[in-house]
């Protein structure tokens, strides 16, 4: 069902303009790092803002120590480029993020689904360089407060990466 949603929502975004810029972006930080898949899709409004949609696959093992707590994120956003300096576009991002995964042992109650869902807003900054050929290094972060299931759910997603990517 997941997987679904992602691929639905990425082809609708794909679907909104073919005249304008697309980016796709593969975060190369959670690979390396943390054992997680981010793509994101983001598709350019104008000369100062971009929507896009970013999902996020984690496969490192649950008692690692250094993990992402989300099992699964959907994280659609909305980007406002605040300024320029050289080849470097500096935005500021508010996004939304719909996320799953497992609740820690201790706190699970024996005889209650393991499993949490929940939604989050939250807010960040990042800069991204494009090349005259039209590759793209991004580095973004930014936090989100989750809104309904805090008993069960973390308290705040973090949204953190250095991607790299192409536009078409």
């Amino acid at each position: 069902m997941k997987k679904t949603i992602a691929l639905l929502l990425f082809a609708l975004v794909f679907k909104i303009s073919a005249a304008q810029t697309n980016e796709i972006k593969v975060d190369i930080f959670d690979i390396l790092a943390l054992l997680s898949l981010d793509v994101s899709f983001e598709h350019q409004l104008n000369s100062e803002s971009s929507i896009g949609v970013s999902a996020l696959f984690n496969f490192a093992d649950s008692e690692s120590s250094f993990r992402y707590q989300e099992e699964f994120v959907l994280t659609p956003y909305y980007r406002q480029m605040l300024f320029t300096r050289g080849n470097m576009n500096y935005y500021g991002e508010f996004f939304g993020a719909y996320n799953t995964g497992k609740i820690d042992e201790k706190d699970w109650v024996i005889g209650e689904d393991p499993d949490y869902s929940d939604f989050a807003f939250g807010l960040g900054f990042g800069g991204k360089y494009v090349s005259i050929n039209g590759f793209v290094a991004d580095i973004h972060i930014g936090i989100g407060r989750n809104l309904f299931n805090t008993s069960e759910s973390p308290d705040v997603i973090p949204r953190v990466g250095i991607a790299i990517g192409k536009q078409f």
